[in-house]
């Protein structure tokens, strides 16, 4: 596979190469921030492309909270669009 190259790519590999993504996991990986932003655009580009499943957990001053944690629906299909973007 080619280098990413920019930050649509960047969440098109994390989608494909992990079986769950969680927006906190990218951020201590890689300090990407804009993860579903990019995401979202390239949803409203190329249609569904994960399952989105809201967690819930209680914080550290006893809040409930949540965060989303994506799969993806079709990792064929993200392979495809990913070398499509990385021509």
């Amino acid at each position: 596979m080619e280098t990413i190259e920019n930050q649509h790519q960047q969440v098109l590999w994390y989608l494909i190469n992990r079986n769950k993504v969680a927006l906190m996991d990218v951020i201590k990986d890689s300090m990407f921030f804009k993860f579903q932003t990019r995401l979202s655009e390239l949803e409203s580009e190329h249609g569904n492309l994960t399952i989105k499943v809201r967690k819930k957990f209680t914080n550290r001053f006893g809040r409930e909270s949540s965060f989303l944690e994506y799969t993806a629906l079709d990792k064929e299909q993200l392979k495809k669009l990913l070398k499509e973007m990385q021509k």
